[in-house]
């Protein structure tokens, strides 16, 4: 459920097939079952099957609560993350205002260009599953800047000290988007929902309803209804990929600030 070629293709279309499958599948295990099993004899144990059959579908129902929280929660950490570092990419630029050019002018240009190569080329990067380097050229060249040699004025050593101060929480809230952008569901939790949900169908043919339509109609739905979800966890569990990933809104937004901030100097 997780190689990078689900990315390539709308969440709607991957949805469709995912759901395809699994009701083709649970029909195929249903007419199966018909054939192997004669339905007098599911029917004189619909009691047992019925009772362990609740017991398995609350546990894979839990299961999948449970990740489909972990991911909405990882989806979630990742927008606030970006807007935590585009709010003080604006606060730094800011801050600025308080020191002398040509040293402002410096500094400005510097946070502007940050904030153009985030959404230019890490955004994409992020997009295409491939990392973007933890380190920062142009928030090395921030952190040379405020570590000149102290200035003779007491205010403008405190603009720079607060400066410096925003650079560390601009740092700090960088390291944590990269992180949220790297961090996905493991491999075994995606085969144990999968084969969780195919054996939870599966025992589902051991109950015998007298009509075979509706035994199959209720199958399809069951597992429909599971692979729903599982599409869900798929589109959150990778929070800068897909059709619903983490847009570059906030950093758009402090880029128009800055630069009609630029224009109106």
């Amino acid at each position: 459920m997780t190689p990078d070629m689900i990315y390539q293709y709308p969440t709607w279309a991957i949805g469709l097939l995912v759901i395809g499958v699994a009701v083709v599948g649970s029909v195929l295990i249903e007419l199966c079952a018909r054939r192997l099993l004669p339905l007098e004899l599911r029917r004189g144990h619909n009691d047992v099957a019925a009772a362990i059959f609740s017991i398995i579908g609350v546990t894979y129902a839990v299961l999948l609560a449970f990740v489909a929280m972990l991911a909405w929660e990882g989806f979630n950490r990742a927008k606030a993350a970006s807007y935590a570092e585009a709010s003080i990419v604006g606060d730094l630029y800011n801050l600025t205002a308080g020191l002398t050019d040509p040293e402002k002018m410096s500094v400005r240009k510097e946070v502007v260009a940050y904030a153009r190569h985030v959404v230019a080329v890490e955004w994409p990067q992020q997009a295409e599953g491939r990392p973007p380097d933890l380190d920062s050229a142009h928030l090395d060249d921030l952190n040379r800047m405020a570590l000149n040699p102290p200035l003779p004025n007491q205010a403008d050593r405190d603009v720079r000290l607060l400066v410096l101060q925003a650079l560390e929480r601009l740092w700090n809230a960088r390291h944590e988007r990269l992180l949220a952008a790297q961090s996905t569901i493991p491999d075994i939790v995606w085969f144990v929902l999968i084969a969780g949900g195919t054996l939870t169908v599966s025992f589902g043919s051991f109950l015998g309803a007298p009509s075979v339509r509706m035994q199959i109609a209720m199958s399809a739905v069951l597992a429909a209804s599971g692979a729903l979800v599982l599409i869900l966890i798929v589109a959150l569990s990778n929070p800068f990929r897909g059709d619903f990933r983490v847009s570059t809104a906030p950093f758009e937004a402090a880029l128009s600030r800055m630069e009609t901030d630029a224009a109106r100097q």
